[in-house]
């Protein structure tokens, strides 16, 4: 049964907007399993609604993803919280913001506000995954995360180089998270697009935890001369948008205890 759910992972991944159609033998080979078994796996998840099976065979996501984005959106607040909190900062700086948050220690980008300047970065598309070491967001996810788990799914992995400046020595992205952690933000200096910098900050919900993540990403140009600015104007709002999440939360309930609780021109990310 665990080696199944394991597997579910790994076949919902494949479905992609490039290629968002898949038969049996193409899961099968995708991730190494007996066509059989592949057979299964998709059958269960029809069962369930989250694939829904085509002709000839053919599968493709399910309706019932849709259900459950409405109940993450009614359980999860935070991107509501965010929204005119990266307004804001759009209307104030003209840079493009973005929240995102942490899928399987990769950076899951969930909404976006382009920026209006002439020249402007447009950003990672809200739904796009990308890798976290080489981005502002990604490091401010990770610096939340323990250590030891750090290490086992991404530190002790090769490190994919974007641009000459990601970081890609395991060590030194440790010792960037640790500065992260003491400075409570963090920077991606060209690190997953050439002449693009970005500064984040964590959201953290009604007990502390680090949930999401605000950045803002701008042209190298502009970004150096006002990088303090950036900086404070992000950990700010970062706090704003703590704050309205657990305010939605509202207070915790007193219990009686009886002795015996993420004309322009369009790069990416932030």
């Amino acid at each position: 049964m665990l080696q199944t759910v394991q597997k579910i992972g790994p076949v919902l991944d494949l479905f992609t907007l490039h290629q968002p159609e898949w038969g049996v033998s193409e899961v099968a080979e995708a991730i190494g399993v007996p066509r059989s078994s592949a057979h299964a796996l998709l059958s269960s998840l029809v069962e369930t609604g989250l694939l829904q099976c085509r002709t000839r065979g053919r599968y493709r996501i399910g309706w019932r993803i849709v259900e459950l984005n409405e109940t993450l959106r009614g359980s999860v607040d935070v991107r509501s919280a965010a929204a005119p909190v990266l307004q804001e900062l759009v209307d104030r700086y003209g840079e493009t913001s973005h929240l995102a948050v942490m899928e399987r220690y990769k950076v899951l980008y969930v909404d976006k506000i382009v920026g209006n300047h002439v020249i402007n970065v447009v950003g990672a598309r809200i739904g796009a995954q990308l890798d976290a070491h080489c981005s502002a967001v990604g490091k401010v996810l990770l610096a939340s995360r323990d250590p030891e788990e750090v290490r086992r799914f991404v530190t002790d992995k090769p490190l994919r180089r974007l641009t000459p400046t990601t970081i890609t020595n395991p060590r030194a992205l440790e010792r960037e998270l640790e500065t992260v952690r003491r400075c409570g933000c963090a920077f991606d200096q060209a690190e997953a697009v050439q002449e693009v910098h970005c500064v984040a900050a964590p959201v953290r919900d009604d007990l502390g935890a680090v949930v999401a993540a605000v950045s803002m990403t701008v042209p190298a140009s502009r970004f150096a001369p006002a990088r303090n600015e950036f900086k404070r104007a992000v950990i700010a709002a970062a706090s704003d948008v703590s704050r309205r999440v657990a305010a939605a939360v509202g207070p915790t309930p007193r219990l009686s205890v009886v002795r015996d609780d993420p004309t322009t021109q369009s790069v990416a990310v932030g």
